[in-house]
Parts: structure tokens; sequence; C-alpha cells
């Protein structure tokens, strides 16, 4: 008796294992947490200045991507803002353009990445994920735009991974 026990409690740590979610993908637009700054421009090369400024949360250097700023851009993709500290991304954002935003609404990504990672926290619109070293955001984002001569703001779909330590810092 004590050895079928004994092999019950062993085994029982290996199921547990399995049922754990897994690690929070580092991995986003074909960059990945931890590239270098020489990384990023390989994969997309500049076409133009990429406008950029320092985070003083987290001394966060940030640059925001548009379509037409580097030769090849993510397919889907209207802005891309990219952080890096200490010369290494930490943070990767991609906000899709109107008509994926229609084919894929942020709550709709959510139930996506829910299969995978579990139930999402959630407050209000925004959803996350977190490993203890990488948090997954999804959310709608605004967009200015211009609408009849206008200025005028729409939502998109945005996806977002960071380092946790910087989760802290941001909204």
């Amino acid at each position: 008796m004590s050895l079928l026990l004994a092999a019950l409690l062993l085994g029982a740590p290996a199921r547990a294992q399995d049922e754990e979610t897994p690690p929070v993908q580092r991995y986003l637009a074909e960059l990945q947490l931890g590239d270098s700054f020489e990384d990023v421009q390989r994969i997309y090369p500049p076409a133009s200045d990429w406008p950029a400024w320092i985070d003083p949360r987290g001394h966060v250097k940030r640059y925001k991507l548009e379509r037409g700023m580097a030769k090849a851009f993510p397919l889907w993709t209207q802005v891309m803002h990219l952080g890096f500290r200490r010369g290494r991304l930490v943070e990767i954002q991609v906000i899709y353009d109107a008509k994926r935003t229609r084919e894929k609404p942020h709550e709709e990504l959510a139930g996506d990445f829910a299969l995978t990672y579990g139930e999402a926290r959630r407050e209000n619109d925004r959803f996350w994920w977190s490993d203890g070293k990488t948090v997954l955001r999804v959310f709608p984002a605004e967009i200015p735009v211009l609408k009849d001569g206008s200025k005028a703001v729409e939502w998109r779909t945005s996806i977002q991974i960071l380092d946790e330590s910087l989760y802290k810092r941001v909204d």
C-alpha cells in the first residue's frame, strides 16, 4: 500500500507540470525580447529616421515605427512601438491596421491567447498574462486618423509583450 502511495505522490508533480501553462512567448513580429537595436534594423531596415524618446519610467528608449518607415514591415501592422533598455529590446507592441482589427477584434484575439495561456487577468478592455518574466497584453489602442479632413481617433487591436519589470511601470 505504501508503495502505491509513493508512486502516486511521485507521479503527481509530473502531472501538475503537464497542466501548467507554458511560458509567455518572448517573440512577436519576427523580433524577440533581448534583440539588439542592430538586430532589429537588420530585420526591418530603416527607410527613414525612426523617432525616439527616453521614457523616464524605466529609462526605456522608445521608437515608434509606422508603415513606410522601414523597408519591410509586418503584415497587418499599422504601427510598432519598440522599447530598448541598455541596448536590448525589452518591449514590442504591434498595432493592427483597420482591416485586421475588423477581422480580429481585441476580445477575439484575447480569447485565442486564453486557449494557450489560460484565462486572462482583465481590467476593463485590457487583457494580460504573465509568467513572472514576460507579460503579454492585448488591448485596443487609439490611432490618430484624418476623416473628412478632420483629425479623429480610431481604435485598433494591439498586442504587446514586455519584460515583467516594465509592466509595473506602465498604465
